[in-house]
């Protein structure tokens, strides 16, 4: 899915690129673009790990994962022009999601050797993922006639992660009862990756000074990190294939 949509981007540029040199695309009057929105970014990641742990002379493990699925995003951009149909921009998005977490293990017995108790725990809900990224954008606007046009647009993105992930299960045993205490904490990580995608606006009303539209957009942002869990690092990915749309003006 990742490498369609990657083609599909390249693809765009490319059409775009040939077309303009090919038919000589329309100038672009404006100086200044300025967009908000809001969207949806999908993408949806796992992060595991699990532990050991001596209690009652005995070993314990546990292991925990935590989820995250698609979520909603705002996003601002501003450019402008800088030679002929080209610009320079920056945009900003920033995006939450439910976190869930899954904790599983097996505790010994406090009287029973060799009777372990094992135990299953979901939590999460209340805990949210969260995501902000600054994007520069270096652009090629393609204006199609005097209302319609589309800004094909990459560079590289910095990203800020929040991760809420469970970073401890401590095991409890008062009074016959048997419970756990598992313990969240918030990651945070400020990874560099990039962005490439497309941007059509319509025009719906104008005069000398301004034009205000409606438009959207296409992005894929990503960037690579790691993040710490109950006893080690793990992989994850930030960013993801986002859509959306909103307003449009240009001056």
């Amino acid at each position: 899915m990742r490498r369609l949509v990657l083609t599909f981007l390249v693809i765009c540029l490319i059409a775009g690129a040939s077309r303009d040199a090919a038919a000589q695309t329309r100038a672009w009057d404006d100086r200044v673009y300025l967009n908000v929105g809001f969207g949806v970014e999908s993408g949806s990641s796992a992060l595991t790990d699990s532990k050991t742990f001596t209690i009652y002379d005995e070993t314990a493990t546990v292991a925990a994962s935590s989820d995250y699925t698609s979520g909603s995003l705002f996003d601002v951009g501003i450019g402008f022009r800088v030679w002929r149909n080209m610009s320079v921009g920056v945009a900003y998005h920033q995006e939450q999601n439910t976190a869930e977490f899954d904790v599983t293990g097996s505790a010994p017995h406090p009287i029973f050797f060799n009777q372990p108790r094992n135990f299953s725990v979901k939590a999460g809900g209340t805990e949210f993922r969260k995501e902000k990224a600054t994007h520069l954008q270096v652009g090629w606007m393609i204006p199609f006639n005097d209302k319609l046009d589309v800004l094909v647009f990459g560079g590289p993105s910095w990203f800020r992660l929040e991760q809420p992930v469970v970073s401890g299960v401590e095991i409890l045993d008062r009074a016959s009862l048997f419970s756990q205490i598992t313990t969240v904490e918030i990651r945070k990580k400020s990874p560099i990756g990039f962005n490439v995608g497309a941007d059509a606006s319509y025009i719906l009303w104008s005069n000398d000074s301004v034009r205000v539209g409606a438009g959207g957009f296409v992005r894929y942002a990503r960037a690579k990190t790691n993040v710490l869990l109950l006893s080690t690092e793990q992989d994850t990915d930030v960013g993801g294939l986002q859509i959306g749309f909103g307003a449009r003006l240009r001056f």
